[in-house]
């Protein structure tokens, strides 16, 4: 299949946008981070003005109250780590016994190996003394580049996340409509939904983080101050931190105190302590706490989120890891918004692509039959058995029949398809109904073929006491049936594609043979049926109805009266 040109310019506007974030990243990298502070800032800026403290004073005041809380939690980090750095040389000789003794062991056949290996490289070892290194002191102002050089760009980039942070607080109306402008005037409204629901799912992701976070980093480092590993806040303020990082993030945090643990105990048991600690803590949090407050949040797939991980990690570094999730969901809701880029809510997206019918369909033309049947039991047990029949089963079989009109679909696979149809049909267990009626009155009869034969069981199987007749008897043969049988009702069951003229033959028939019998015309498509109607009721139909749940309430007529019945 060729992609049409409107998909070949959006890739390669991807591409060219992919090239643009590598060679800009100085640039963007700032101001991403300051859209995420922005996303997260609004409400709050927002709340500040409803109290009347202006534009400027909110933005200045929500900013400092950001930065504030960033500053204390670094504080906080820094004196942890200040605290442990300290007490690192009492940790000296412990780690250099643990490391000796996993390099070189003292006992068994190990050890003796190990010793052996000293003794070979110790004779082929050069004897020679090595040659004298003088170095050169660097200058003053050399001395001071290097002392200076590391800082530069996290103050460079600190700098530029505030300023950017500030200025898109204060114009997010201007920028939004700016954005609105570079779209195009006809995308207002999709434009202005996409940035709603970005602004919501991003916020709301990062917030529902944090309390996933917080649920880890709290018990986790309560855990390591009773194992006793030492600055155990530090460790969970941390952990709390590092999750915010995809996958990698959470793992460094466990490495941490368990490489201290590893150093300052002569033994292995607190090690396994904090590892085993670390375990349940992420199998609660990946398997209850998570699915409990996430939802969808987010709306990407466990795939997307790791192919965003490892694509941001390569355009934008450790930076770009930890913005992966947020700007992966801008670009899927833009995809869902833009028509142009459609295929991209479709790959990141947690939406389902398929519709229930079309699912189920796809099974049974892939000769599925256990899957198949697992999805209509399934949504039975959640919607009930007259919704799948109205929602899966009947819109599958008008899927099978357009397919076999065109032939696309052949005598194996039509089989198979009405066959599994029929058996999912008779093992859907149908609630007893709670009204003693009785609907012997109702006869259906299937316009064309075995497909109208089963949509209209789906329908008998929810009156109770209904006669079905076969597809395969003659319309003279069904006519003498409904002349033999009290029908006052005669329902003619119709799946498209070629359902209207079908019916249509039918109703003019039993109008002829029956004038007193009410037709009601069973049209099973979801598009309306008021084109039809009147082809339909000229043709003798009294009722056309396209709903199972509406073709059950007007089927509610009082039990028949044979005096008042003419036949002809």
């Amino acid at each position: 299949m060729f992609l049409t040109t409107s998909k070949t310019s959006s890739l390669a506007g991807l591409l060219i946008a992919a090239a643009v974030l590598y060679f800009a990243r100085d640039v963007l990298i700032p101001l991403a981070l300051a859209i995420l502070l922005s996303f997260l800032l609004a409400p709050l800026v927002r709340r500040l003005e409803q109290w009347k403290l202006g534009r400027i004073p909110s933005t200045f005041l929500a900013v400092l109250i950001s930065f504030l809380i960033i500053g204390g939690i670094g504080y906080v980090a820094a004196r942890q780590a200040l605290s442990l750095a300290t007490k690192l040389p009492e940790y000296r000789e412990n780690i250099q016994k643990k490391i000796r003794a996993v390099r070189a062991p003292q006992q068994g056949d190990i050890g003796k190996a190990a010793e052996a290996i000293k003794d070979l490289e110790s004779e082929a070892a050069p004897q020679a003394a090595p040659l004298p290194v003088t170095e050169t002191p660097p200058s003053a102002m050399a001395a001071l580049r290097e002392l200076v050089a590391p800082f530069v760009q996290p103050i460079g980039t600190a700098v530029a996340v505030v300023v950017f942070t500030i200025l898109l607080l204060l114009n997010r109306e201007n920028m939004r409509e700016r954005l609105i402008g570079l779209i195009g005037p006809r995308q207002i409204n999709a434009t202005t939904q996409a940035l709603g629901e970005a602004s919501y799912r991003v916020s709301r992701y990062l917030y529902m983080q944090l309390v996933v976070n917080a649920c880890f980093g709290i018990p986790f480092a309560l855990a390591l101050y009773f194992i006793g590993i030492p600055n155990a806040l530090l460790w969970g303020l941390f952990g709390t931190l590092l999750r915010f990082i995809p996958y990698a993030g959470v793992w460094v945090a466990v490495a941490m105190p368990a490489v201290l643990a590893f150093a300052i105990f002569d033994g292995w048991s607190e090690v396994l302590w904090v590892l085993a600690t670390f375990f349940v803590l992420e199998m609660v949090l990946v398997n209850v706490i998570e699915p409990w407050l996430y939802g969808r949040s987010a709306g990407l797939s466990a795939i997307a989120i790791i192919g965003a991980a490892i694509f941001w990690t390569w355009l934008w570094g450790p930076v770009g890891l930890l913005l992966a999730i947020p700007l992966t969901v801008c670009v899927a809701v833009i995809g869902r918004y833009i028509p142009e880029l459609g295929y991209l809510n479709v790959l990141l997206g947690v939406e389902p692509v398929l519709s229930p019918e079309a699912r189920f369909y796809q099974r049974l033309i892939a000769l599925d039959q256990v899957e198949a049947a697992t999805l209509a039991e399934e949504y039975a047990k959640e919607h009930g058995p007259a919704a799948l029949y109205e929602t899966i089963l009947i819109p599958a079989l008008s899927l099978a029949e357009t397919d076999r009109q065109k032939g696309d679909l052949d005598a194996e696979h039509e089989r198979f398809v009405l066959d599994t149809t029929r058996q999912i049909l008779e093992e859907i267990e149908v609630p007893a109904s709670q009204s003693e009626q009785s609907f012997a009155h109702v006869c259906i009869i299937p316009a064309h073929d075995e497909a109208d034969e089963l949509a209209g069981a789906m329908l008998a199987r929810q009156l109770r006491g209904a006669q079905l007749y076969s597809f395969q008897s003659l319309a003279g043969e069904t006519l003498e049936k409904i002349g033999e049988n009290p029908c006052r009702v005669v329902c003619i069951s119709a799946v498209p594609p070629r359902a209207a003229s079908h019916a249509a033959y039918l109703a003019r028939r039993v109008k002829k043979r029956f004038p007193d019998v009410k037709i009601v015309v069973a049209l099973w498509t979801s598009e309306s049926v008021e084109r039809i109607k009147s082809r339909l009721q000229s043709a003798g139909a009294d009722e056309v109805l396209n709903r199972l749940d509406d073709l059950v309430a007007r089927l509610r007529l009082p039990p028949p009266n044979p005096a008042q019945t003419t036949r002809g």
